[in-house]
Parts: C-alpha cells; sequence; structure tokens
C-alpha cells in the first residue's frame, strides 16, 4: 500500500517533468533528473532546491594510455562540494570554500568568515524553463568542457600545445546515467594541436587529434550522523583539514580528521557485531582469470583487521553483479586499467570534503607492472631447460605480489597512507612497498614460498583499530585512540609515511621502498648473495624457445638491478637521524639522534665496496649472448642504455651501475646532514681511500671518474651552502696532494685514467662551469610493484 503511494507521487512528478521539456527524445530520472532534447544538442537538467550541497566529481572514462602523461582511464581528477543558485535569469554552479569555516551558533560570526575567502563559480547558465521553484538549464557546455585540464596536463608533460576541438565533440549516452544517489555524466572529448612528445605518438593513432572521454558525477550529499574522527601522526591515515576560525586562541585554528568510510555496528553491546552497511569492493569485470581471483583473494586479508576492530563480515571483495554499474557511487570498485608502459597502481576515493567521509573507493590497477614480477624471477630461475613451458614458479610470485597489490591499494581507499617503516618489524604492514623476499637454501635450491606475505599485517589490524572502532562518547573514544597509539609504541611498532621514505634527500634510516629486514646491510649482502648465483645461472635457459637471443638481455636487466633498492636502504644510514613522529603525552618522545658513526661508516664502506668488478662485472659468457636487437624486438625503456649502435653497451652499463651509488654517497642533502654532525670530512676521506686504494679496477675507476666531477660541479653549483663548499673545497685540495704523490708512481694502464681525474681536480670555478659532463645513461625503470596514491599510492 506504501508502494503505490509512492509510486503514484512518482508518477505525479514525473507527469510534471514532461510538461516542462516537452517531447524529449530521452528522459533520466534518479538524483537529478534530465532529457536530452535531440533537436537542439541541450542536456537539460532540473533543479528543484537551490542552495542544496552535493558533491561533484570529474574523472576521465577512458585513458589516453601513457604512464608519463598520468590520464588513464577511471582516474578521479577533483572532488569538490557544490550547489546552485539563481542569479537573475541564471543558474550559476558555485563551489564554497570549505577550507575556511566558522563552526558556531553565531550566524553572523560564520557569516564573516565565509565572506572573507573567494569561492568558485564553475558553471553559469540561462534558465530554459521554470515552473514554481523548478528549473531546467542546459549542462552541455559544462560537460564539453576541459574539465580535467588536460590541454594543461599535455603542456606540462611537454607533449604538445592543445586546444579542445568542440566540433569534434559529444555526449557519450552510453555512461550517461541517473541512479538513486548519483547522475552520472560523460563526453567525448577530441584536442587538436601540434604535437611535440614522443609519449602522446606512442599512444594515439592521430597524434594530432587526440580523444578522450571525460566523466562527471554529480553526488548526494551521505546522510547526517557521520562523526569526524580526529587525525593523529602516527595513527596511520590519510587526513582531511581546515581552518575553523570560531576556535579559541589556545586551541589550533587547523583541524584535522583522518578519512575513512562510515562503519557502524548492527550490535554496540557485543564485542564482535556484524555492521549495519559492510564494505564490499567489486572487481571489474574485464580483469581476466586468474588475476580476477588473486586480486579478490587479497582484498579478502581486510577482514582480518576489521574483526580486530570489532566488526564481523565487515569486508568483502566480489564480483561486479550484471545489473550494477561500475560508476554508480553505491560500489566500491576495483579497476584493471591497461597502459602502453608498466605504470603505477592508485588508490583513489570519493569522500565528502566537509568531513572526510569516504564514500566510494575506487583502485586502479595498472596491468603490465605484473609482468616485472614475472621478468624478475624469470632471471633468477632460468628455469627452461628442461621444459619449454614451465612458467609456473614465475606465474605464482606474480599471482602473489598481485593479492598484496590488492590489500596495498584498497588500503588507501579505506583511508590508510603508506607505512615505509614497516619492514624493519617483519613486514607489519601491506602498506609497505616490500621487495620479493626470496631466498637462496643450503642446498643451493631458490625459495619463493615467502616473496610476498599472504595476510595482513599487525600495523593494519592496529590501525584499522584506530579508524573503525566504535566507542559510546567522545570521552571513551579519546581515552580508546590514545591506548590503541600507546600499545602500538610498547610493542614496538613503527609508523613513517612518505615524507619520511620517498627520494635520496629522506633522513630516517628506517623508512625506505622496496626494502626488506631490520637490518639494511645484512639485507643488502643476502641480495648480492642471491644475485652473484642467479648471475652464474642466467644463458639461454633463462628464455622458452622461439624467443631471440636477443630477449635476453630484457630478461637479464631486473636481475642485475635487483640490489638497487636495498642500497637505497643502506645509504640513508649514512647521515641518517633516528625519530619518530613523536607527541607529546605519548611514551615515544625520544629526541632525534644521529646513526651512529661506526655505523654509517660500514654502510659507507659496504656501497663503496659494490663499486668493483666483484659485483658489478657481467661475465663474458653473458655478454656473448646479447645479439643486437632482433627485428621485430627493438629496444625499449626495459632495456640497456647502449653508445653503440645496435650492439650492447658494457660500459654504458658500469656507468649507470656505479652512477646510482656514487649519486647516493653525494646526495646533497645527506652531505649536509653529516656536516651537521661533523662527520662529513670522514665520509669523504673513507670515499678518497677507497678509491686510492683500488685503482687498478676498471669499474672502480669509472666510479671515481663520477664521483670527482660531481664532487667539483658540486663545490661550485650556486645552490650549494657555503658551508659545504667549504668543506668539498678542502677536501678536493686534500684529494689533489693525495693524487699528485700516486701519479710519482709508475700506474700503469692507470695513468691515463688518474690524468684526468687530476685535471679535474685542477680546473678552476670559472673553467668548471663551462664543464659538460656528459650525463650517463639512466638504469631502465625497475619497481616491482605500483606506486599509490589518494589523490590518485
Amino acid at each position: 500500500m506504501q508502494n503505490a503511494y509512492f509510486r503514484k507521487i512518482w508518477l505525479t512528478t514525473l507527469s510534471s517533468f514532461f510538461v516542462l521539456i516537452g517531447n524529449s527524445q530521452q528522459v533520466f530520472d534518479g538524483f537529478f533528473d534530465f532529457s536530452y532534447d535531440e533537436s537542439s544538442g541541450k542536456l537539460l537538467l532540473r533543479i528543484e532546491k537551490l542552495n542544496d550541497d552535493f558533491i561533484m566529481v570529474n574523472g576521465y572514462g577512458t585513458g589516453v594510455g601513457s604512464n608519463d602523461i598520468g590520464l588513464d582511464r577511471g582516474k578521479l581528477i577533483d572532488t569538490r562540494v557544490v550547489h546552485f543558485e539563481k542569479h537573475g535569469d541564471k543558474i550559476l554552479l558555485i563551489q564554497p570554500n570549505t577550507q575556511y569555516r566558522a563552526i558556531s551558533d553565531n550566524a553572523l560570526e560564520v557569516a564573516s568568515v565565509k565572506e572573507a575567502f573567494a569561492f568558485s563559480i564553475l558553471y553559469g547558465a540561462k534558465i530554459e524553463k521554470m515552473e514554481g521553484s523548478t528549473y531546467l538549464i542546459d549542462i552541455s557546455p559544462l560537460l564539453l568542457d576541459d574539465v580535467n585540464g588536460l590541454v594543461q596536463t599535455m603542456k606540462d608533460t611537454k607533449q604538445g600545445s592543445y586546444k579542445l576541438e568542440k566540433s569534434r565533440s559529444a555526449l557519450y549516452f552510453e555512461n550517461i546515467h541517473s541512479f538513486p544517489d548519483n547522475s552520472e555524466f560523460e563526453s567525448i572529448l577530441t584536442f587538436t594541436g601540434e604535437v611535440s612528445g614522443s609519449h602522446v605518438r606512442s599512444v594515439t593513432p592521430t597524434a594530432e587529434a587526440v580523444s578522450t572521454r571525460q566523466h562527471i558525477s554529480f553526488i548526494r550529499l551521505p546522510k547526517e550522523g557521520y562523526q569526524p574522527r580526529e587525525f593523529h601522526p602516527e595513527s596511520g591515515y590519510f587526513y582531511m583539514s581546515y581552518n575553523d576560525y570560531a576556535t579559541p586562541i589556545h586551541s589550533p585554528i587547523e583541524k584535522r580528521f583522518i578519512t575513512r568510510h562510515r562503519l557502524e555496528k548492527k550490535n554496540p553491546n557485543l564485542a564482535v557485531s556484524d555492521p549495519v552497511k559492510p564494505l564490499i569492493y567489486y572487481i571489474d569485470p574485464g580483469c581476466p582469470e586468474p588475476i580476477k581471483s588473486a586480486l579478490i583473494e587479497g582484498g579478502k586479508w581486510w577482514a582480518q583487521a576489521f574483526e580486530a576492530a570489532g566488526f564481523s563480515n565487515a569486508f568483502d571483495v566480489r564480483e561486479l553483479p550484471a545489473d550494477a554499474h561500475p560508476m554508480d557511487v553505491r560500489y566500491n570498485m576495483i579497476q584493471w586499467v591497461h597502459r602502453s608502459t608498466r605504470g603505477w597502481s592508485y588508490g583513489s576515493s570519493i569522500s565528502d570534503p566537509r568531513t572526510g567521509e569516504i564514500l566510494k573507493g575506487h583502485v586502479s590497477l595498472g596491468s603490465l607492472r605484473v609482468r616485472q614480477d614475472f621478468l624478475l624471477a624469470q632471471g633468477i630461475l632460468s628455469p627452461y631447460g628442461e621444459s619449454e613451458t614451465n612458467h609456473d614458479p614465475m606465474t605464482k610470485m606474480a599471482l602473489d605480489r598481485l593479492k598484496q597489490l590488492s590489500a596495498h591499494e584498497i588500503g588507501h581507499t579505506i583511508g590508510l597512507a603508506h607505512n615505509f617503516a614497516a619492514s624493519v618489524n617483519d613486514r607489519a604492514s601491506v602498506m609497505d612497498y616490500p621487495h620479493p623476499y626470496i631466498t637462496l637454501e643450503k642446498d643451493s635450491t631458490l625459495n619463493f614460498s615467502k616473496a610476498y606475505d599472504d595476510k595482513i599485517g599487525e600495523w593494519d589490524k592496529r590501525a584499522i583499530m584506530y579508524g573503525y572502532m566504535p566507542f559510546d562518547n567522545k570521552v571513551e573514544e579519546k581515552m580508546g585512540l590514545q591506548k590503541i597509539l600507546k600499545e602500538n609504541i610498547e610493542s614496538g611498532l613503527y609508523y613513517l609515511t612518505d615524507e619520511d621514505g620517498r627520494g635520496h634527500h629522506t633522513a630516517s634510516p628506517i623508512t625506505h621502498l622496496w626494502d626488506n629486514g631490520g637490518n639494511p646491510i645484512d639485507e643488502f649482502d643476502r641480495l648480492l648473495a642471491l644475485r652473484s648465483f642467479s648471475m652464474s645461472r642466467f644463458g639461454l635457459n633463462s628464455i622458452p624457445n622461439g624467443t631471440p637471443y636477443s630477449e635476453l638481455e630484457k630478461v637479464f636487466v631486473p636481475m642485475y638491478f635487483m640490489h638497487r633498492y636495498q642500497a637505497e636502504a643502506v645509504s640513508k644510514l649514512i647521515g641518517g637521524y633516528e625519530y619518530t613522529y613523536s607527541v607529546k603525552g605519548l611514551p615515544r618522545a625520544n629526541p632525534i639522534l644521529p646513526v651512529t658513526t661506526s655505523l654509517q661508516d660500514k654502510a659507507t664502506q659496504r656501497l663503496l665496496s659494490i663499486l668493483s668488478t666483484t659485483d658489478l662485472s657481467i661475465p663474458k659468457r653473458i655478454q656473448a649472448l646479447f645479439l643486437p636487437p632482433a627485428q621485430g624486438y627493438p629496444r625499449n625503456r626495459e632495456s640497456f642504455a647502449t653508445n653503440a649502435g645496435p650492439a650492447f653497451d658494457v660500459h654504458a652499463v658500469y656507468e649507470s651501475a656505479t652512477q646510482s651509488i656514487v649519486e647516493l654517497l653525494l646526495q646533497p642533502e645527506r652531505l649536509t646532514r653529516l656536516l651537521n654532525q661533523g662527520n662529513l670530512s670522514n665520509h669523504l676521506s673513507n670515499i678518497q681511500m677507497y678509491f686510492l686504494k683500488n685503482y687498478t679496477d676498471p669499474i672502480t675507476n669509472i666510479a671515481e671518474a663520477q664521483y670527482v666531477a660531481r664532487l667539483v660541479l658540486m663545490s661550485s653549483n650556486e645552490n650549494t651552502s657555503l658551508s659545504l663548499k667549504t668543506e668539498l673545497t678542502q677536501n678536493i685540495s686534500n684529494y689533489r696532494n693525495k693524487l699528485s704523490k700516486l701519479l710519482e708512481w709508475k700506474l700503469g694502464n692507470s695513468s691515463a685514467h688518474y690524468n684526468f681525474i687530476a685535471s679535474l681536480l685542477s680546473m678552476t670555478s670559472e673553467e668548471l662551469k663551462q664543464i659538460k659532463i656528459q650525463s650517463t645513461p639512466p638504469i631502465p625503470p625497475g619497481q616491482p610493484i605500483g606506486q599509490c596514491s589518494m589523490d590518485d599510492d
């Protein structure tokens, strides 16, 4: 009876809509009702309530296909709170300024802050028709505009000068829908212009005309009742913030809250209860097997963490139902994204900008990165001796990595940031970037059983407890959250994130990407032993029959450079500082402490020791296998660089390999930290002595030339501080004096090398400015898993 009543009301309302629009060809009803008038080309949006906020999200329905340009299918660009206002004969789409607020009962105080800061008008349209308080406007100009800023992206990535060509753009009705809580709009946009970049040429049929589909969503605000949870630096969450000008003077004006889904217990009295509404993620129907099953299995790990937070059956991953649409805001999605080259994966979300409440998780997984794991395992195993179809060991490791990746990216969409310190706690978090942990057993067999973890981490459980464990009131919540953080500290769990882990310049000795273990030097040694063993077995068994010999080089690359990220972890001991995100009132409040001098010296010596033929040389028998590329199998970004035409260039490889270590040893911020610690002179002297003692090693000579060139150039660089320049100049003088004594000896074949070194050390600052050292060939990209992010990691 009740359903019949509401249906009658709905039919009456829809009938009024038909009167307003006349005889339209297509009508959509849902969160927003709208229609398309084919005769005029207008998409008429029905606005019943002015000044009512809703969420607008814009992104890409289809991608450009290049990881370097970064415009992927399903990528989210902006999430904004907006509303419609009527001004004269126009309806304006307004984005209020939610960053600056006054949370106050005083309406005048609220208004004063609102009027103090700018707002944005995103779109304006004349009223097409009106009846009472209902208005129709044409929103097709908004949908056919470059809302995503593709023109600017092409310019920023140096791909060309483009402009939107509206004559070749149109609405895309296959993906225009209106659901109960969201209305979805998609359009085909074509951009034309002058092309200057190779990336766009590699992925478009005609680079002068780039067509993509732009997607815009209008989403209903969530129901009231969500309680934001305060952010803490050691909570492990992303956060949203705003400035509250009604805050008392003694309190911080910036308010920070974690981002998370709304999750409530059905029975709050039970220690563990089913949720009112579980978090369900749905897998892209276009994802193939066995990848789909691996992603589902890895995603389901999160149920373990929510169980620890007091929820049963709170998290699941399923296939998207046939009658569901991936753009519907009610469905958290895991999307399988293709590009022309290996690229990042993303854990994004649509959230309420006012509160940080996540409304929809949106994972995008790059389809090609899994092949890097397969390739690394192939080079290590060289499995194609007895069987030409022995793909199973590599496939298993690649699928195990996908389980980890699925859990990792979903973790971002439920609010969690990276924890790049988790490796020192025995893989305590899937929010770290783990390097595959492959062991060489005493009987010379390779063990892949622990390459990737098979469960959620202990840190992840604790983080979900902080974000999702329910409390009866604010007082209990504050006490409960403090208890969780205190127990984290007492159990020895560490948390440091992107700012302290990404890049050579970071200072924490425990925070790194793609590392393993609590002792970076020991793990470096272990990895080099595995690398040496794998190299000894490398050969024709590393590729199956029917593969050109020249493809062996591409298999060799990731295996040869498998030590590169652990080397970075070792380097962070040099000039490193031990610290945490300490907050007053919690037990972990240690002052910042430099890594001990003895450990720093040990790290320096260990990195120097790899700059030799012992570790970096490629055996002649392997070089002989690297034929010039066979027709149809050209070199690509995964190959070694070469300065020898079609031939393999072993010296270019050595230059790349040594440069990567020299860059770590001479990283400017690291040298400045060493200067502050009073250990810079000792660090540089250790490097000098290593080079001067190993002058007969040709690979060490390559490294020394790179070192000296960088040292002298840095000493005259205008961005180098005066204090650092003073130390570097003194070091160069000491180096020159030691070298002059060395040149008095009979150096044999090394004389030419040291004459070159001496000439570099003797140049004036003006002469140095004229130096143009040829750039060293870069190392091919090798990260074994995808970057994650919340704007798009």
